[in-house]
């Protein structure tokens, strides 16, 4: 191979994803995989999540004006977001809303980056499914009226 082949050989690329709770760009082998379950459990989760400029709208209308579409709204987000049936792959920044065993998450993550969407994460599934029932309701009770009110100046 001559000096022009060296200098002009295309690299391969390594393969890149995006981190499930804010879409920052990972490379292979990085982040953290954790279970619908263990998003939706997570009570600091739902603080960032209803404090987003998408959702911030309703949460200030839900704690300003005790406004029942607001509420309704952030009862669906919860909603839409327990009924996935997805592993999330996270990336160091967000790995800190949730209190998981981080080395396990890692290691999680390192398989599905070999096997991608055929890895089937233990507890996978729909939060609803894989949560005991009270605990469902606790994090949906949670996410629907109080999440993001320490953000709020007059909640």
């Amino acid at each position: 191979m001559g000096l022009f082949d060296k200098v002009f050989k295309k690299k391969a690329k390594k393969a890149t994803a995006s981190c499930s709770i804010c879409k920052a760009h990972m490379e292979e082998g990085e982040g953290f995989l954790l279970s619908t379950a263990q998003v939706v459990s997570s009570k600091a989760y739902w603080d960032h999540k209803m404090v987003e400029p998408e959702t911030m709208a309703y949460t200030h209308a839900h704690f300003k004006s005790k406004d029942e579409h607001a509420t309704k709204m952030r009862g669906i987000i919860f909603q839409k977001t327990a009924e996935k049936d997805q592993s999330w792959l996270t990336c160091e920044s967000c790995i800190r809303h949730f209190d998981v065993d981080e080395a396990e998450a890692k290691e999680f993550a390192k398989e599905w980056w070999i096997k991608r969407d055929s890895f089937a994460l233990p507890n996978g599934g729909a939060a609803e499914s894989t949560l005991e029932s009270e605990t469902f309701e606790d994090v949906k009770n949670y996410a629907t009226m109080e999440a993001g009110a320490q953000s709020m100046k007059y909640a």
